[in-house]
């Protein structure tokens, strides 16, 4: 009897304590304050990674590149050409000289053509030298009418196509801008190698960058801006930037409109009168 009123006494003051601690009323749970402050930040953080994600977007969309679909026999291989036809016709004319093919009336006709076109193909195709490769941003591409000057226009068209009988790509203009072989200056073997060009913008300003192969310090390619702003202007400006391989000398156009539209007026003429200015054509 005495367990029975000791199991009574305790289930009681069991209940009694959970009574004493359940609140009369609703109470409506809140969330720690770490909690609500972490369920504003999330928001705040989403916003920042769509910015984050949309630079790299409107970057990407400024450096599109766009295809060169200039179409220019100049930028189609001679030697490709000629000699698979020269040697067709060759070898058509020997088997119909034999009598191994129709055409015994034509085989003369056809040796003679086909065998100097054969040597020419295969001599073409030893001499020349391959085009670069242009990359061509959207933005840059929209700017060639309006800024690109002639100089600009000539380098692109010289090195996108095929040459025959040069060692390298602007061979000449580096020779006169570095002078290999004099004293004071680099060899001749030292010759830096054009391996691409780049059209694209800098500042919103129309820029052709020149990509080259070189072995030589950066402290010597600086010496040499300002003979390659002055040799490739006028109406750009002529920068020098250390790569991987070598270095990119771009020529930004100073919108000037400087060398445009045919290039600035030669004097041509000797002065009326000495003293007078040269007259110009």
């Amino acid at each position: 009897m005495q367990a029975n009123i000791c199991k009574r006494q305790t289930g009681a003051s069991v209940t009694s304590r959970i009574q004493a601690f359940k609140p009369a009323g609703p109470v409506a749970w809140r969330r720690p304050a770490a909690a609500r402050q972490q369920q504003h930040v999330q928001p705040c953080r989403a916003a920042s990674d769509q910015q984050t994600a949309s630079t790299p977007a409107t970057s990407a969309a400024a450096q599109e590149y766009v295809q060169d679909n200039e179409f220019s026999i100049t930028k189609i291989s001679y030697g490709s050409i000629l000699t698979p036809v020269g040697l067709v016709l060759m070898i058509y004319g020997f088997g119909a000289y034999f009598t191994l093919l129709p055409g015994t009336d034509i085989s003369s006709i056809l040796l003679i053509y086909g065998f100097p076109m054969s040597i020419l193909g295969f001599a073409l195709s030893y001499a020349q030298l391959e085009p670069v490769p242009c990359k061509t941003t959207r933005a840059a591409f929209d700017l060639r009418s309006s800024q690109m000057t002639d100089i600009q226009k000539q380098i692109r068209e010289d090195t996108t196509r095929y040459r025959y009988g040069d060692e390298k790509h602007l061979d000449e203009a580096l020779d006169k801008i570095w002078k290999f072989g004099r004293q004071g200056n680099p060899p001749k073997k030292m010759c830096p190698t054009l391996t691409g060009l780049r059209e694209e913008t800098v500042d919103g300003a129309y820029c052709l960058t020149l990509e080259f192969a070189s072995k030589l310090e950066l402290p010597v390619w600086e010496d040499r801006q300002p003979k390659f702003q002055s040799f490739f202007g006028p109406g750009v400006v002529a920068k020098v930037l250390p790569t991987e391989q070598g270095v990119d000398v771009q020529l930004v156009s100073d919108g000037s409109g400087a060398g445009r539209g045919g290039g600035e007026k030669k004097d041509v003429l000797p002065p009326l009168m000495p003293g007078l200015k040269a007259r110009q054509q």
